[in-house]
């Protein structure tokens, strides 16, 4: 072969070669782009994603297809929305650092107050109480004892012992013994053997329900959130007058559960490999 033309055709086929790179690279760069936006929590529409990395809507909505197709984007819960997907989740640096409970929640939270007109919380534990990080407000009841911020002690309303009873056994142990010594001092406080028996209960039923034990009239029902790791990480809970929480109890626990069990899901809880969280 003529020395020129293998030269010519081995430049050719370089410059190929380097555009299918640049093509490559330039296509990740694009999925990396998303991903980013994705990673801040929330939804995203393909729309505002398309503004926000300087992409065509066409072009980002195909971007966003071939990454649900690998399990790094999911369809969100508001119509046309898009979050990170489950396998992104599992990652624990994502998990750690980058993903924040209430933006996980708080549109749970939403679909909560929405199904039941009741008022929604989130809450974590801190020390022996139960504290409220985020809520949305219902219809009919404006004097709730929990305000965004308060805490309840975690013996006292639904959200509370769901974080008491899903505690790691030797935490609820050393939290029930410091109860104990406090019997004296808080006449609301239930005794050591009320309190375990009511621990079982939810324990095995999988959610808490306060009838009256806070507010009168007042009823609550609440169920525990999990991590990527299978740790307690919160609760979420739903509280309104009690006719109208508990008139339909089956329905009401249902969504509870359902909104307790998406939030887990969605900080990267897998309760088939992880065998529960008892």
């Amino acid at each position: 072969m003529n020395h020129n033309v293998a030269a010519h055709l081995d430049s050719d086929g370089g410059t190929e070669i380097e555009e299918r790179e640049s093509g490559g690279v330039e296509l990740f760069r694009k999925a990396n782009a998303v991903l980013e936006q994705l990673q801040g929590g929330g939804e995203w529409t393909a729309q505002q994603l398309a503004e926000s990395v300087g992409e065509p809507v066409s072009s980002t909505y195909r971007m966003i297809a071939s990454l649900r197709d690998l399990g790094l984007v999911e369809k969100g819960l508001t119509r046309g929305g898009f979050r990170l997907g489950l396998y992104v989740m599992t990652l624990g640096a994502v998990c750690d650092d980058r993903i924040s409970l209430r933006n996980v929640a708080t549109p749970w939270l939403d679909w909560l107050r929405s199904e039941t007109s009741a008022t929604s919380f989130l809450m974590v534990r801190r020390g022996y109480n139960a504290v409220c990080i985020d809520r949305v407000s219902g219809m009919g009841v404006r004097s709730l004892a929990l305000k965004l911020g308060g805490a309840l002690p975690l013996y006292s309303g639904a959200g509370p012992r769901a974080l008491l009873a899903f505690l790691p056994d030797a935490e609820r142990r050393e939290v029930l013994a410091t109860f104990e010594t406090r019997l004296n001092e808080d006449p609301e406080l239930p005794s050591p053997r009320q309190l375990e028996h009511l621990i079982d209960r939810i324990r095995e039923a999988g959610v808490s329900i306060s009838d009256e034990d806070v507010t009168p009239g007042v009823a609550a029902v609440g169920a525990p959130v999990f991590n990527h790791r299978g740790e307690l990480e919160a609760a979420v809970s739903v509280s309104t007058v009690r006719a109208r929480l508990l008139g339909d109890r089956e329905a009401t626990v249902s969504r509870v559960l359902t909104a307790a069990s998406e939030i887990s899901r969605a900080l990267g809880y897998q309760p088939s490999a992880m065998g529960g969280a008892k």
